[in-house]
């Protein structure tokens, strides 16, 4: 989305005609996908707290600025429409948490392969309700929310850069279909 994110941003590593000597090897040849899986439900649940936290952070400032810009001679937050994105914005972000503190309580309680419903619910929801929240603060702030005046557009690139990053929605749905089908076929 054109943020330069260097120094701190994503490298990427190419690796030619590299051995690993087997006494190296973690757990055996071919299974560095099942290492990085085993990562992936913490590191999730750590993408989605941050996510929660940019759309607090977002709809702070969406609310201060409703009720210190004034339109037509009254403050914006005296307009009927901004108190429903307040209401939608504090309902998604409170569903949002409490998933994620599902899927954190899960993984703590049967670990992840068992949570990986939970997690993958959470990867979906919470970069689509942050992008939501994040958005409806920048329409509060017009023009200046999507310049560097604030750092709304930073945080919602942000936050859309994550429906991408360990892998795009689309997957995450699959795998919750899936195993929502099979514990329905249970049932039968």
């Amino acid at each position: 989305f054109g943020y330069d994110d260097a120094p701190h941003g994503h490298a990427e590593v190419i690796f030619n005609n590299v051995k690993v000597p087997k006494e190296n090897m973690l757990v055996g040849e071919g299974k560095g996908f099942e290492i990085a899986q085993g990562r992936l439900g913490p590191g999730r649940i750590h993408h989605c707290m941050r996510l929660i936290g940019m759309a607090e952070r977002a709809l702070e400032m969406m609310v201060h600025r409703v009720q210190l810009r004034t339109t037509f001679k009254v403050p914006i937050a005296m307009h009927g429409g901004i108190e429903q994105a307040i209401a939608l914005s504090r309902i998604e972000i409170d569903q949002c948490r409490l998933l994620t503190m599902q899927a954190a309580e899960m993984i703590d309680r049967v670990g992840n392969k068992l949570a990986r419903q939970q997690v993958a619910m959470i990867k979906v929801a919470a970069p689509s309700m942050a992008t939501k929240v994040i958005d409806r603060a920048i329409q509060a702030f017009g023009g200046m929310g999507v310049c560097q005046d604030t750092f709304l557009a930073y945080m919602w690139v942000g936050a859309r850069t994550l429906r991408l990053a360990d892998g795009p929605d689309e997957v995450h749905m699959k795998t919750i279909a899936k195993l929502e089908q099979r514990i329905q076929r249970a049932k039968l």
